[in-house]
């Protein structure tokens, strides 16, 4: 589906008619939008008939490439312009063609100055008496009174006769890019919920793996040991182990980073790259946890984590 524009284009009228079109959100808001879109318009103008076609995929930075009609060729810094105040990140592919009069210049007759020659033919015939008519053979040996006009229009006028196409087609193709981006948007959140269920059940486990750890050693210095094993000695071992398997700190930083991974779901600026460098944060939590873990339940979930995090990093690829 997109958005296709038809422009009848003449000095005073200008009509627009919308085949399909999606649902824009707030405009005070700008949505997430994908790197890839597809946008496609046309309109009628005194130099032609012209077709915008716009393409984009992903890309780490921007890219523009467009192609022109080569009597249009000095309208590209103009082109480009109009696209790279509007998409920050991005391959976009222009391509732009006219269907036009194959001639440039056309011919034109004088009508005042055949109506003089014919007057003047007319008073000679009658001051002299002469005889015969004055023709077309008569009128074609004084040329002048044709003239050619050449249908070449200005660097301006040809910007003015584009734009409209230009302007619907970047239309089309915004509204491509966000209607992607909400689905992309709308998985991303299902696979953060993935995560912050993960994360509850590493932050409940955390508590009852440390009175595990020392239950289970008490156990196995008794074995080792006759008599009662020293309290004090068991405790501070016991404390130290506990303070090398802490994750409190892993668990409240990834909180974090996915409480500001939500937040920029409504942002007004593009968060592709933020979003990138919030996963590495992310996923360097989620390693520290494993590593930490010491613990079956925690390590399977902080297996969940990292590979929830991955599903991410694959769909934030395409988001500007």
């Amino acid at each position: 589906m997109y958005f296709f524009c038809f422009f009848e284009f003449d000095e005073l009228y200008l009509t627009c008619a919308v085949v399909d079109s999606y649902t824009v959100r707030d405009k005070n808001l700008m949505p997430i939008r994908s790197m890839t879109g597809f946008g496609l318009a046309e309109s009628a103008s005194p130099s032609g008939v012209y077709r915008v076609e716009i393409r984009g995929v992903n890309n780490r930075f921007q890219e523009v490439q467009i192609r022109l009609p080569k009597f249009a060729a000095n309208l590209e810094p103009k082109v480009k312009k109009e696209l790279t105040t509007l998409v920050s990140r991005g391959s976009i592919n222009v391509f732009i063609s006219c269907e036009r009069e194959a001639e440039t210049v056309k011919l034109t007759w004088d009508k005042s100055s055949v109506d003089n020659y014919l007057r003047i033919f007319n008073e000679i015939k009658k001051e002299y008496g002469l005889m015969g008519q004055a023709g077309l053979d008569s009128l074609l040996r004084f040329s002048d009174f044709i003239k050619s006009e050449s249908t070449e229009h200005s660097e301006e006028t040809l910007w003015k006769h584009l734009r409209p196409a230009l302007t619907a087609a970047i239309k089309a193709f915004q509204v491509s890019r966000e209607t992607e981006g909400a689905q992309l948007a709308k998985g991303l959140k299902k696979i953060i919920k993935d995560i912050t269920k993960a994360l509850k059940a590493v932050e409940k486990r955390a508590p009852e793996r440390v009175k595990e750890y020392g239950a289970s050693l008490t156990a196995r210095v008794e074995k080792l040991v006759a008599g009662e094993p020293d309290p004090q000695r068991l405790a501070t071992e016991i404390a130290l182990m506990a303070e090398r398997l802490d994750i409190t700190e892993e668990i409240t930083r990834l909180k974090a980073h996915i409480e500001k991974f939500n937040a920029d779901f409504d942002t007004d600026e593009p968060v592709g790259k933020r979003m990138g460098f919030l996963l590495q944060e992310m996923n360097r939590e989620a390693n520290t946890i494993g590593s930490k873990a010491n613990d079956t339940e925690i390590a399977h979930c902080s297996v969940s984590l990292k590979e929830n995090i991955e599903k991410i990093r694959e769909q934030i690829q395409n988001i500007e």
